[in-house]
């Protein structure tokens, strides 16, 4: 039997969460940026400020040049997250089957408790209006209704915002002929540039294209195109998040910097705040990537792996500066803007106990603050080096802790 999903994606998500808790910012163009407004991208733009050409990943510099009058807003990850938090458990009232997509976004299996289209569309109406007397008036949502993952979030893409569209079975190919290719989650602009490439310009095409050489030219992504032009999607709904594959954070430094003490402490912080999270999660990293980006935009990133797997902030900071280092730029010669280190190989399970003492206490003393952050939070203590090196929290990504 076909499943029934729903996929809700909330409208101007960051930017309506903040016309709620803000009536002063109701009805005007807003754009919701990161820590500092003057070197940041606007995260979340309002209905209005779309309305006048402002657009999501925007800079702010571009945005204040396309509309002077618009409002910039420094976000506030944590209000984001407790919103996320409220919908989705709206969401579990009426399936436990519901898998967080993103920060905005979930996916709801009501095979079961719908039994058929029109039972889902109540519980879409449903939904919409406890979001309303919950979360509020601004926190609106479109919805789309789909026998599978894929389709249920193009429909809700269709129509914005607060949207509704249902899409049975016998829809999906009138659906998927009325989208552009690049308006299907799943083909960005390489895949539709290599799809052009090909003469394939829309999904009639894509479906008529020959299964072997799709698959000769995007080897196994090659049978998803083909399944997907034809309506074929994942229709699983697993509400158990699956562990990260890497545990990363980076960080645009408040001035271009060719001081590599300002680098370390960065790089030092962001290093403690990875670990942090994999000790939390209980994970190990058996490889760490640095990488930097300079002021001219242009970057560079190295890799290493680790003997031993390790959670250890200052030990990831060791091995990542000289990454930093390695990476063929003298750092007290070019300017660098931003500063960036992710943990990968992630293994779960206790570490061996060391034979050394200094390697054991260094184990207690993080593990007694480890303690102190699960307690009172991950600005419980910090590194006396670090008193005057602020990270702030960004706004953007699936979690406001920068999961990834």
């Amino acid at each position: 039997m076909n499943r029934i999903i729903l996929h809700i994606d909330m409208n101007s998500y960051f930017a309506s969460v903040e016309q709620q808790a803000n009536p002063f910012l109701r009805g005007k163009a807003i754009g919701v940026t990161g820590k500092r407004k003057e070197r940041s991208v606007v995260a979340a733009a309002s209905r209005e400020a779309k309305k006048l050409g402002v657009k999501t990943a925007m800079s702010t510099w571009e945005a204040k040049r396309i509309l002077p009058s618009i409002i910039l807003v420094a976000g506030d990850p944590e209000k984001y997250g407790d919103i996320t938090r409220r919908f989705n458990a709206i969401f579990r009232d009426y399936t436990p089957l519901v898998e967080q997509f993103s920060v905005d976004e979930s996916f709801l299996d009501v095979t079961d408790v719908a039994q058929d289209y029109l039972g889902a569309t109540a519980i879409a109406l449903a939904i919409r209006e406890r979001l309303r007397t919950e979360c509020g008036d601004f926190i609106t949502a479109s919805i789309g209704i789909a026998p599978n993952k894929l389709l249920a979030k193009l429909a809700s893409e269709t129509v914005k915002p607060s949207g509704l569209t249902v899409v049975r079975p016998h829809e999906a190919i009138a659906l998927l002929d009325r989208c552009a290719l690049q308006d299907l989650c799943g083909i960005g602009p390489r895949i539709a540039d290599r799809l052009g490439d090909l003469g394939i310009r829309s999904f009639a095409q894509l479906r008529q294209f020959p299964l072997d050489t799709l698959a000769a030219e995007f080897k196994s992504y090659g049978l998803w195109l083909h399944n997907a032009a034809h309506g074929i999607g994942d229709d699983t709904v697993s509400p158990d998040a699956e562990d990260p594959k890497s545990v990363g954070h980076s960080y645009t430094l408040p001035a271009d910097t060719s001081d590599p003490t300002v680098v370390q402490r960065h790089l030092l912080a962001l290093c403690d705040k990875v670990a942090w999270r994999l000790r939390r999660d209980g994970f190990a990293a058996r490889c760490v990537t640095a990488y930097v980006r300079f002021g001219d935009f242009s970057g560079a990133g190295k890799q290493h792996r680790f003997q031993e797997p390790t959670n250890n902030g200052l030990e990831l900071f060791k091995i990542a500066w000289g990454l930093i280092r390695q990476n063929g730029s003298d750092v007290s010669l070019k300017q660098i803007r931003l500063v960036g280190i992710s943990a990968s190989g992630l293994i779960t399970g206790s570490r061996p106990t060391s034979l050394f003492r200094k390697d054991r206490n260094v184990v207690s003393t993080l593990h007694a603050l480890d303690k102190l952050q699960t307690r009172f939070g991950d600005r419980a203590w910090t590194r006396a080096s670090l008193l005057s090196t602020n990270v702030l929290e960004r706004t953007s990504g699936f979690h406001y802790d920068h999961e990834l």
